[in-house]
Protein backbone atom coordinates (compact mmCIF):
# COMPACT_ATOMS: atom_id res chain seq x y z
CA UNK A 1 0.00 0.00 0.00
CA UNK A 2 1.65 2.96 -1.44
CA UNK A 3 1.94 5.55 1.51
CA UNK A 4 -1.17 8.73 0.93
CA UNK A 5 1.39 11.72 1.31
CA UNK A 6 3.91 10.55 -1.39
CA UNK A 7 1.68 12.42 -4.00
CA UNK A 8 1.40 15.49 -1.67
CA UNK A 9 5.12 15.50 -1.82
CA UNK A 10 5.82 16.17 -5.62
CA UNK A 11 4.44 19.43 -6.14
CA UNK A 12 6.16 20.86 -3.23
CA UNK A 13 9.37 19.51 -4.39
CA UNK A 14 9.05 20.93 -7.83
CA UNK A 15 8.14 24.31 -6.28
CA UNK A 16 11.21 24.21 -4.54
CA UNK A 17 13.72 23.68 -7.88
CA UNK A 18 11.66 26.07 -9.62
CA UNK A 19 12.31 28.99 -7.04
CA UNK A 20 15.90 27.81 -6.72
CA UNK A 21 16.16 28.22 -10.26
CA UNK A 22 14.50 31.87 -9.90
CA UNK A 23 16.94 32.57 -7.05
CA UNK A 24 20.29 31.56 -8.91
CA UNK A 25 19.07 34.02 -11.80
CA UNK A 26 18.35 37.04 -9.51
CA UNK A 27 22.25 36.44 -7.73
CA UNK A 28 23.44 36.47 -11.70
CA UNK A 29 21.88 39.44 -12.53
CA UNK A 30 23.25 40.99 -9.41
CA UNK A 31 26.54 40.10 -9.73
CA UNK A 32 26.85 41.20 -13.69
CA UNK A 33 25.01 44.56 -12.30
CA UNK A 34 28.05 44.67 -10.18
CA UNK A 35 30.86 44.33 -12.70
CA UNK A 36 29.35 46.76 -14.99
CA UNK A 37 30.60 49.44 -13.28
CA UNK A 38 34.07 48.19 -12.75
CA UNK A 39 34.18 47.69 -16.91
CA UNK A 40 33.11 50.85 -17.44
CA UNK A 41 35.55 52.77 -15.17
CA UNK A 42 38.82 50.69 -16.57
CA UNK A 43 40.98 53.31 -17.92
CA UNK A 44 41.78 52.24 -21.87
CA UNK A 45 45.43 51.83 -22.81
CA UNK A 46 47.08 54.37 -24.89
CA UNK A 47 46.32 53.03 -28.40
CA UNK A 48 48.72 52.84 -31.00
CA UNK A 49 47.48 56.09 -32.67
CA UNK A 50 48.54 58.25 -30.08
CA UNK A 51 52.34 57.21 -29.85
CA UNK A 52 54.72 58.51 -31.28
CA UNK A 53 58.15 57.65 -32.56
CA UNK A 54 60.98 59.90 -33.98
CA UNK A 55 63.82 61.77 -33.45
CA UNK A 56 64.31 65.21 -31.86
CA UNK A 57 66.34 67.77 -34.51
CA UNK A 58 65.56 70.54 -32.47
CA UNK A 59 65.28 72.77 -29.02
CA UNK A 60 63.06 75.39 -29.04
CA UNK A 61 62.99 76.20 -25.18
CA UNK A 62 62.50 74.61 -22.19
CA UNK A 63 59.23 72.99 -22.74
CA UNK A 64 59.21 72.80 -26.57
CA UNK A 65 61.22 71.09 -29.70
CA UNK A 66 60.56 69.78 -33.02
CA UNK A 67 60.41 66.14 -33.71
CA UNK A 68 61.57 64.23 -37.38
CA UNK A 69 58.88 60.90 -37.13
CA UNK A 70 60.64 57.84 -38.03
CA UNK A 71 59.48 56.98 -41.96
CA UNK A 72 60.47 60.55 -42.90
CA UNK A 73 57.16 62.33 -42.41
CA UNK A 74 57.72 66.11 -41.74
CA UNK A 75 58.16 67.36 -38.37
CA UNK A 76 56.28 68.14 -35.49
CA UNK A 77 56.21 70.17 -33.45
CA UNK A 78 56.09 69.02 -29.62
CA UNK A 79 54.82 71.06 -26.64
CA UNK A 80 55.36 68.94 -23.63
CA UNK A 81 52.30 68.26 -21.56
CA UNK A 82 52.16 69.30 -17.74
CA UNK A 83 54.97 71.49 -17.69
CA UNK A 84 55.81 74.85 -17.76
CA UNK A 85 59.62 76.47 -18.33
CA UNK A 86 60.74 79.61 -18.08
CA UNK A 87 60.26 82.12 -20.98
CA UNK A 88 63.69 81.89 -22.98
CA UNK A 89 65.04 85.51 -22.41
CA UNK A 90 63.64 85.45 -19.06
CA UNK A 91 65.87 84.34 -15.78
CA UNK A 92 66.80 80.66 -16.18
CA UNK A 93 64.93 79.95 -19.54
CA UNK A 94 68.21 79.40 -21.50
CA UNK A 95 69.70 77.29 -18.66
CA UNK A 96 66.06 75.18 -19.50
CA UNK A 97 66.70 75.13 -22.92
CA UNK A 98 70.41 73.39 -22.84
CA UNK A 99 68.76 71.23 -20.19
CA UNK A 100 66.35 69.87 -22.42
CA UNK A 101 68.64 69.82 -25.16
CA UNK A 102 71.49 67.74 -23.72
CA UNK A 103 69.31 64.71 -23.06
CA UNK A 104 66.89 64.44 -26.25
CA UNK A 105 68.38 66.20 -29.06
CA UNK A 106 69.37 64.24 -31.63
CA UNK A 107 68.06 61.13 -29.42
CA UNK A 108 65.05 58.60 -30.90
CA UNK A 109 61.89 59.24 -28.25
CA UNK A 110 58.63 58.14 -27.94
CA UNK A 111 55.87 60.40 -27.57
CA UNK A 112 52.69 59.90 -25.65
CA UNK A 113 50.19 62.17 -27.92
CA UNK A 114 46.90 63.52 -26.08
CA UNK A 115 45.83 66.48 -28.82
CA UNK A 116 47.05 70.13 -29.85
CA UNK A 117 47.25 73.46 -28.03
CA UNK A 118 45.85 76.81 -29.23
CA UNK A 119 48.70 77.35 -31.42
CA UNK A 120 48.08 74.23 -33.55
CA UNK A 121 51.79 72.32 -31.84
CA UNK A 122 51.18 68.80 -30.59
CA UNK A 123 50.99 68.09 -26.90
CA UNK A 124 52.53 64.89 -25.38
CA UNK A 125 54.76 63.10 -22.83
CA UNK A 126 58.14 62.77 -24.47
CA UNK A 127 59.68 59.12 -22.96
CA UNK A 128 63.66 58.60 -23.26
CA UNK A 129 63.92 54.88 -23.04
CA UNK A 130 62.00 54.81 -19.33
CA UNK A 131 62.57 57.77 -18.39
CA UNK A 132 59.68 60.51 -18.13
CA UNK A 133 61.60 63.75 -19.54
CA UNK A 134 58.39 65.83 -18.80
CA UNK A 135 58.52 65.00 -15.10
CA UNK A 136 62.71 64.89 -15.08
CA UNK A 137 62.37 68.79 -16.36
CA UNK A 138 60.56 69.31 -13.18
CA UNK A 139 63.28 67.17 -11.00
CA UNK A 140 65.84 69.22 -12.15
CA UNK A 141 64.41 72.80 -11.53
CA UNK A 142 64.08 73.79 -15.00
CA UNK A 143 60.07 73.84 -14.94
CA UNK A 144 57.24 74.09 -12.88
CA UNK A 145 54.34 71.91 -13.39
CA UNK A 146 51.36 73.40 -15.02
CA UNK A 147 48.90 75.44 -13.72
CA UNK A 148 45.01 74.86 -14.54
CA UNK A 149 42.46 77.43 -12.31
CA UNK A 150 42.62 75.47 -9.17
CA UNK A 151 44.39 72.48 -10.68
CA UNK A 152 48.33 72.44 -9.67
CA UNK A 153 49.71 69.88 -13.05
CA UNK A 154 50.33 65.99 -12.54
CA UNK A 155 54.08 67.52 -11.84
CA UNK A 156 53.09 69.47 -8.23
CA UNK A 157 55.56 66.91 -5.91
CA UNK A 158 57.87 67.18 -7.75
CA UNK A 159 58.01 70.94 -8.09
CA UNK A 160 58.00 71.10 -4.27
CA UNK A 161 60.76 68.98 -3.82
CA UNK A 162 62.73 70.72 -6.36
CA UNK A 163 62.06 74.05 -4.90
CA UNK A 164 62.89 72.30 -0.92
CA UNK A 165 66.60 71.11 -2.67
CA UNK A 166 67.02 74.92 -4.24
CA UNK A 167 67.49 73.15 -7.71
CA UNK A 168 68.00 74.86 -11.25
CA UNK A 169 65.67 78.23 -11.17
CA UNK A 170 64.99 77.53 -7.69
CA UNK A 171 68.82 78.38 -6.55
CA UNK A 172 67.93 82.13 -5.89
CA UNK A 173 64.76 82.25 -5.04
CA UNK A 174 62.37 85.03 -6.27
CA UNK A 175 61.53 82.99 -9.52
CA UNK A 176 58.40 83.82 -11.48
CA UNK A 177 56.36 81.53 -13.57
CA UNK A 178 56.41 82.34 -17.09
CA UNK A 179 52.83 83.79 -17.06
CA UNK A 180 53.34 86.39 -14.62
CA UNK A 181 56.70 86.95 -16.14
CA UNK A 182 54.93 87.87 -19.55
CA UNK A 183 52.07 89.89 -17.81
CA UNK A 184 54.92 92.24 -16.19
CA UNK A 185 57.14 92.31 -19.26
CA UNK A 186 55.13 91.36 -22.62
CA UNK A 187 56.58 88.60 -24.94
CA UNK A 188 60.39 87.99 -24.97
CA UNK A 189 61.74 90.12 -28.21
CA UNK A 190 62.53 88.61 -31.36
CA UNK A 191 66.11 89.28 -30.82
CA UNK A 192 65.88 87.45 -27.37
CA UNK A 193 63.91 84.47 -28.58
CA UNK A 194 66.41 83.25 -31.46
CA UNK A 195 67.58 79.85 -30.18
CA UNK A 196 71.24 78.83 -30.09
CA UNK A 197 73.32 76.71 -32.26
CA UNK A 198 73.40 74.49 -29.97
CA UNK A 199 69.85 73.80 -29.69
CA UNK A 200 69.24 74.16 -33.35
CA UNK A 201 72.35 72.52 -34.76
CA UNK A 202 70.48 69.54 -36.75
CA UNK A 203 67.51 71.83 -37.67
CA UNK A 204 66.91 71.78 -40.93
CA UNK A 205 67.49 74.95 -43.15
CA UNK A 206 64.19 77.03 -43.98
CA UNK A 207 63.31 77.47 -47.55
CA UNK A 208 64.52 80.19 -48.96
CA UNK A 209 62.03 83.21 -50.36
CA UNK A 210 61.20 83.03 -54.13
CA UNK A 211 60.91 86.93 -53.99
CA UNK A 212 64.19 88.40 -54.64
CA UNK A 213 64.70 90.64 -51.62
CA UNK A 214 65.19 94.35 -51.88
CA UNK A 215 68.74 96.09 -53.23
CA UNK A 216 69.26 97.96 -49.86
CA UNK A 217 67.46 96.63 -46.49
CA UNK A 218 67.60 98.37 -43.57
CA UNK A 219 67.27 96.09 -40.50
CA UNK A 220 64.72 97.42 -38.04
CA UNK A 221 65.42 98.96 -34.67
CA UNK A 222 65.58 96.77 -31.62
CA UNK A 223 63.07 97.65 -29.26
CA UNK A 224 64.76 96.37 -25.43
CA UNK A 225 63.73 96.83 -22.49
CA UNK A 226 64.84 95.38 -19.02
CA UNK A 227 62.93 92.32 -18.99
CA UNK A 228 64.56 90.62 -15.85
CA UNK A 229 67.64 89.36 -17.47
CA UNK A 230 70.82 89.39 -15.40
CA UNK A 231 73.71 86.84 -16.80
CA UNK A 232 75.99 86.36 -20.02
CA UNK A 233 74.18 83.14 -20.85
CA UNK A 234 70.58 85.17 -21.07
CA UNK A 235 72.21 87.29 -23.49
CA UNK A 236 72.14 87.07 -27.67
CA UNK A 237 75.13 89.28 -28.26
CA UNK A 238 77.86 91.60 -27.09
CA UNK A 239 75.60 94.45 -28.27
CA UNK A 240 72.93 93.50 -26.32
CA UNK A 241 75.09 92.73 -23.24
CA UNK A 242 76.26 96.31 -23.08
CA UNK A 243 72.54 97.62 -23.62
CA UNK A 244 71.52 95.75 -20.40
CA UNK A 245 74.97 96.63 -18.35
CA UNK A 246 73.97 100.26 -19.23
CA UNK A 247 70.41 100.61 -18.78
CA UNK A 248 68.84 98.14 -16.44
CA UNK A 249 69.67 96.54 -12.47
CA UNK A 250 70.71 93.90 -10.55
CA UNK A 251 73.11 92.91 -13.90
CA UNK A 252 75.84 90.77 -12.95
CA UNK A 253 78.23 90.69 -16.34
CA UNK A 254 81.06 92.95 -15.32
CA UNK A 255 82.81 90.79 -12.94
CA UNK A 256 86.22 92.87 -13.31
CA UNK A 257 83.86 96.21 -13.26
CA UNK A 258 85.97 97.83 -16.28
CA UNK A 259 82.61 98.62 -18.19
CA UNK A 260 83.04 95.49 -20.50
CA UNK A 261 80.33 92.79 -20.19
CA UNK A 262 80.46 89.41 -21.03
CA UNK A 263 84.33 89.07 -21.67
CA UNK A 264 84.20 85.35 -21.80
CA UNK A 265 80.73 84.63 -23.78
CA UNK A 266 80.41 87.32 -26.11
CA UNK A 267 82.71 90.92 -25.84
CA UNK A 268 85.51 89.15 -25.88
CA UNK A 269 88.70 91.55 -26.65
Amino acid sequence: MKPAMKPAMKPAMKGRSVASRGLRAVVAGIAAALALPAVIAAPAAPSAASMLDGRVVRVTDGDSLWLEPLGGAAPVQLRLVGIDAPEICQAWGAQARAALAEWVLGQQVRVHTVGRDTHGRTLGTVYLDARNINLLMVQEGHAWSSRFKYDRGPYVAAERMARALGRGLNQGGGAIEPREFRRQHGPCSSAAAVPDAAATATAPAPARASVPAPAVARPSPVVRNCDGRTRCAQMTSCEEATWFLRHCPGVQMDGDRDGVPCERQWCSP
